[in-house]
């Protein structure tokens, strides 16, 4: 079980911070070749990105500091400095995303009970990130200093979505703020800052609220290491070579099979 846990690790590792779902493919890796049960999956993928939040956290530690600094003097008004908007926008995100995610999350619960129709709406959601992917286009000249309320509300709401299997968190915010303009850089670092609350929420309100299945203490402290150190060597790849990817191809290639496998369940 540790070498399942091991490489599901680096899966998750390699995987969220592409615009493609991480836990969708993660999932339907725990189903179809490790044999687990989908709730149990969705559950331990839920833990796993415990791994890629620190990774983010570490890799963006410097912005997150000056953020922590900020805090004493911080004041509701995002049209005032650059802390205070950032602060501000990812309050009101990670509030809108740990409504809808959780409630996005229980449906998926529900749809685990059957593995065809699991496997059908995962494959529905690869392929409908994949099209987002392929339409939106990767022209913007807003920046970072830019964010404003309409933004902080929209992207909450649009990655609460990605609490459902097969829908890319960081797929779905980064298409939406380039189509709010933002450029290619914006939007890939906004999209890794959102991250960190949301995930962080996510572990701490589901074990908290309904608790979560799922092996060992070891056996998940063992795959958050290794989706970390995956994660945080990732994480600087991908800023250098994310744009020049057509990554809209290999979602809508996992999501074909994901439907095609559903025949057989």
């Amino acid at each position: 079980m540790l070498l399942e846990i091991i490489l599901m690790g680096i899966f998750q590792g390699l995987l969220e911070w592409l615009p493609i779902s991480s836990q969708g493919n993660l999932i339907l890796l725990m189903v179809s070749i490790f044999r687990m049960n989908e709730t149990e999956a969705l559950s331990l993928s839920v833990y796993l990105h415990a791994g890629t939040l620190l990774s983010a956290l570490v890799y963006f530690r410097r912005t997150f500091w000056s953020l922590l600094r900020a805090i004493p003097n911080y004041q509701p008004n995002i049209t005032e400095k650059r802390e205070n908007r950032l602060i501000t926008f990812l309050l009101l995100s990670t509030f809108l995303t740990g409504i809808v995610g959780y409630l996005i999350f229980r449906l998926a619960e529900a749809t685990a009970i059957s593995g065809s129709i699991f496997f059908t709406l995962i494959g529905v959601s690869l392929i409908v990130t994949g099209l987002i992917q392929k339409w939106t286009k990767r022209l913007g000249t807003r920046t970072i200093d830019d964010v404003n309320l309409t933004d902080s509300l929209l992207l909450g709401v649009i990655q609460g979505f990605s609490a459902f299997p097969g829908v890319s968190r960081s797929g779905v915010t980064i298409s939406f703020l380039l189509f709010r303009g933002f450029n290619g850089e914006s939007a890939l670092k906004l999209s890794f800052l959102m991250s960190v609350p949301a995930v962080l929420a996510a572990e701490l309100g589901l074990s908290l609220i309904s608790g979560l299945a799922a092996p060992g203490v070891l056996e998940i402290v063992i795959g958050c290491l290794s989706s970390f150190i995956v994660g945080i060597i990732s994480i600087n790849v991908l800023l250098k070579i994310a744009r020049k990817i057509n990554f809209w191809i290999f979602c809508i290639g996992i999501g074909s099979i994901a439907l095609i496998s559903s025949l057989y369940l």
